[in-house]
């Protein structure tokens, strides 16, 4: 029985009973028809079972009259009676499946990102830079990278920030900063003002305690105050100072550039390829050309709530290993190692504005050149108070009153 149900089920089956003197007829023309049918029993004198294919129990309806018979449709199974039941399981496995893949899509997703420690501006600045880096709500897990690159990532852009931890729970991020020393807000500190490192035109001020004594186009000479921890409106109350005060700063400058050795550091961007793993196999992507070299790979899981799946997206970086021949522009590329000199001498804030070629002269591969060029960087620098300062700053005060 069981073995003639797994002969029939991708046909269908259906058990008859039939019923009338004439039933042992009947079974008869169906063996004349040569209409198959399968486990004929006996119930009594007049009542017959058999078991036929889905489609030829439709046709005992005609040869049912033929003999005055009755016949019944019992035990439907097998593939076509379980599609013409659609309406009924339809609806529920196609919202069990849209259920499934919403809760995959939202367990993928970032939810939550809380940052604690440190002050108020540094956790706004790591908000901006996890944002770029795509670590942000709303965005699915996998654009995140790795969490150890977005530390180094926060370290080494937030000069305030000495330390930096990320923990993962299920589709929240939790992100705990410690600020440099000299960076958080000390009651004990030395009162103390921020006078200007060079000269320069005033482009932007933010200050974050002390008073601020320039404004916005004002052009300062080296040694200007700008920002002063002398608190007069306060009843003559003194503080430490700090903030940022960016300016327009021009600088004459002189060099001696290898081009050549220069133009062995510009590497192409690599090239990005991702594939798709199940446990070990990896599929799509595409095989990497046969001068393509491995530089990096990042792996980015998939989850399921709180469950890692075995299924895993692959970020590869090739570089292209044959030799190219290529034009460079020679300007481009002085002022580019320029602009590196100078970050690497007065930080990484520096940002060149404009620039002007005065003279330049080329030996072989090596360039001596001059030129202006104006930056715009941050020329506070902090100058601790001492008693003479806040006597003459009080005199001052008292002056202009």
């Amino acid at each position: 029985m069981i073995l003639i149900k797994r002969k029939l089920f991708f046909k269908g089956y259906v058990e008859v009973t039939i019923k009338g003197i004439q039933a042992e007829q009947m079974i008869h023309e169906l063996s004349v028809q040569r209409i198959p049918f399968y486990n004929l029993k006996r119930v009594n004198r007049h009542e017959l079972i058999v078991m036929m294919k889905y489609r030829d129990a439709l046709l005992l309806r005609t040869i049912r009259k033929k003999y005055g018979l009755k016949i019944t449709y019992q035990k439907r199974g097998g593939v076509p009676h379980f599609y013409s039941q659609r309406k009924r399981w339809a609806p529920l496995i196609l919202s069990t499946f849209v259920a499934i893949c919403l809760l995959f899509v939202l367990s993928n997703m970032i939810w939550k990102v809380e940052i604690t420690g440190g002050s108020k501006e540094t956790r706004y600045e790591v908000e901006l830079l996890l944002s770029e880096l795509g670590l942000q709500k709303g965005n699915f897990i996998q654009q995140s990278g790795n969490l150890s690159i977005v530390e180094l990532e926060i370290m080494n852009k937030i000069k305030n920030v000495s330390y930096v931890g990320i923990e993962r729970q299920g589709s929240s991020y939790y992100i705990n900063i410690q600020e440099n020393k000299e960076h958080q807000q000390n009651p004990d500190k030395n009162p103390s003002n921020l006078i200007a490192s060079k000269a320069g035109i005033i482009q932007n001020i933010y200050v974050t305690r002390g008073r601020p004594m320039v404004r916005v186009n004002d052009f300062v000479k080296e040694g200007d105050v700008l920002v002063t921890g002398f608190l007069a409106d306060e009843g003559d109350v003194y503080t430490y100072s700090e903030g940022t005060v960016i300016a327009e700063v021009w600088y004459n400058i002189k060099a001696t550039i290898d081009l050549n050795k220069e133009r062995l550091k510009l590497v192409d961007q690599p090239a990005e390829k991702y594939t798709f793993s199940i446990a070990k196999w990896e599929f799509f992507g595409g095989q990497p050309s046969s001068n393509s070299r491995l530089l990096f790979e990042e792996e980015r899981p998939l989850y399921f709530l709180k469950w890692e799946l075995p299924f895993t997206i692959h970020k590869k970086y090739y570089y292209e290993e044959e030799t190219v021949t290529e034009s460079f522009d020679d300007e481009a590329l002085i002022i580019q190692t320029i602009s590196e000199q100078l970050k690497r001498r007065l930080g990484q804030s520096i940002e060149i504005d404009y620039y002007k070629i005065l003279h330049e002269e080329k030996d072989n591969d090596k360039v001596n050149i001059e030129l202006f060029v104006k930056l715009i960087e941050d020329i506070s620098e902090e100058k601790m108070l001492t008693e003479e300062d806040m006597k003459k700053e009080e005199d001052e005060n008292d002056n202009e009153n």
